[in-house]
C-alpha cells in the first residue's frame, strides 16, 4: 500500500441554510480531517466535482432517502478522482473512479462504492459526471421511456441547455422529432440553436407564451419539465391529444417556492400520460445509455456542453449560478489537475 501521509484536506461546508436561491455566501471553505483508508477503502484525490440541482433539496428536508445537511456539514456530491492510497486490490493506486465524495479535495470511500471510470478515447473523464453519468441517464431514460418521440412530432424541453436538457433535446431530434427549447436567457437561446433545437423560446419575458404557441403550431406531443410553475402551466395548456409529459425536475420548488401543481383539466383534455422521473428506477438502461451516447459523442453526433469552474473555492458560486439558472450546460468544478 502506498502511504499518502495526507492528514487534512480542503472542503466546502454549509455556512447557512439558503433562503430561496442559494448564494455563494451560504458556503465556506474549511479544512477537514482525512482518515487513513482501511481494508476495503481507498483514498481518492478529486479531479472534478459534479454540481447537481438535487443537492439543493438536501439543504432543507433531504432528497429521497438522502438525509438533510446543515450548517457545518460538508456538502455531499459525486466526483471523478484518482486513487492515491488503496486498501482494495480491485482499485489500485492510479485508478480513476467515480464516487460520492462530497465537496472536498480528498476523500476516503468504500471501494465497493467507487466505480471505475471508463470513457471513450477523446472524451473527457468529466463526461462520467454528466452526459455519460446520472444526468445523461436521466435524459436517456426520459426520452426512451417517457417522451418516446416519433418522426414529425413536436417535443418541448425546458431547462433545455442544462446537463439533462441538452442531451434530451439532441436525442429527440435524432429520433426525427421537431425540438423546441424553453430557456432563461438570450445566450442560452443561442446555445440551444447550436445544439440543434429548431426554435428556442425565452421563458418569463412578455409574450413568451405566444412565442411558444407560434413555435408549436400543431401543439406539443411530448414535454420534459425541469422548469417553474409558470412554464408547466403554459406548456400543459398546449398539449396535443395523446401527449406524454415527463416531470423530471422542480427547480423552483427546490428553491423554496410553493409546491408545484399541475392542471388536471388540461391533462384530461389532452388524454395525456404523465410520468414522474426518478433516475434510480432506470438503472437497467445504464449500460445501453453509456454505449449509445458514448458512440454518439465520438462520432460528433451529440455534444455535451460543460460550465466549468476552476478551484474548489468556486463551488459555492457555481452552485448559486446553477440554481438561479445561469449555467450553460453541465456544471462541474475542477478541483485538482492530474499531471500529464
Amino acid at each position: 500500500m502506498t502511504v499518502s501521509l495526507i492528514e487534512s484536506t480542503a472542503a466546502v461546508a454549509v455556512a447557512a441554510i439558503p433562503a430561496g436561491i442559494p448564494a455563494a455566501e451560504d458556503f465556506r471553505l474549511v479544512e477537514a480531517p482525512v482518515a487513513r483508508p482501511g481494508d476495503g477503502e481507498v483514498l481518492v484525490r478529486i479531479e472534478v466535482l459534479s454540481l447537481d440541482p438535487y443537492l439543493r433539496s438536501l439543504l432543507t428536508a433531504g432528497h429521497l432517502d438522502d438525509p438533510p445537511v446543515g450548517p457545518g456539514d460538508v456538502m455531499p456530491g459525486r466526483s471523478v478522482g484518482v486513487v492515491i492510497e488503496s486498501g482494495s486490490p480491485g482499485l489500485p493506486v492510479g485508478a480513476r473512479v467515480l464516487a460520492e465524495t462530497g465537496w472536498r479535495a480528498h476523500a476516503v470511500v468504500a471501494a465497493d462504492q467507487a466505480r471505475p471510470v471508463s470513457v471513450p478515447d477523446g472524451v473527457s473523464p468529466s463526461a462520467a459526471l454528466g452526459v455519460l453519468g446520472m444526468p445523461g441517464l436521466t435524459a436517456y431514460a426520459a426520452v426512451e421511456r417517457h417522451l418516446r418521440p416519433r418522426p414529425g412530432e413536436t417535443v418541448v424541453i425546458s431547462s433545455a441547455t442544462g446537463g439533462v436538457g441538452a442531451l434530451a433535446g439532441q436525442l429527440s431530434k435524432l429520433a426525427g422529432a421537431r425540438t423546441v427549447a424553453i430557456v432563461g436567457s438570450d445566450d442560452k437561446a443561442e446555445l440551444a440553436l447550436e445544439l440543434g433545437y429548431e426554435v428556442a423560446v425565452v421563458r418569463g419575458r412578455d409574450g413568451w407564451l405566444d412565442a411558444l404557441r407560434a413555435a408549436c403550431p400543431d401543439r406539443i406531443d411530448a414535454y420534459l419539465h425541469m422548469g417553474d410553475q409558470e412554464t408547466l402551466d403554459g406548456v400543459v395548456e398546449q398539449l396535443a391529444i395523446g401527449a406524454r409529459v415527463s416531470l423530471t425536475g422542480l427547480i423552483d420548488q427546490s428553491n423554496g417556492a410553493a409546491p408545484t401543481r399541475i392542471r388536471a383539466g388540461a391533462l384530461m383534455a389532452a388524454r395525456a400520460t404523465t410520468y414522474g422521473m426518478v433516475v434510480y428506477d432506470h438503472a437497467d438502461l445504464a449500460a445501453e445509455h453509456v454505449e449509445r451516447v458514448g458512440r454518439l459523442l465520438v462520432e460528433g453526433t451529440v455534444t455535451a456542453p460543460e460550465d466549468r469552474y476552476d478551484g474548489l473555492e468556486q463551488a459555492g458560486t457555481a452552485f448559486a449560478h446553477l440554481m438561479s439558472g445561469r449555467n450553460r450546460g453541465k456544471v462541474v468544478v475542477t478541483v485538482t489537475h492530474t499531471p500529464s
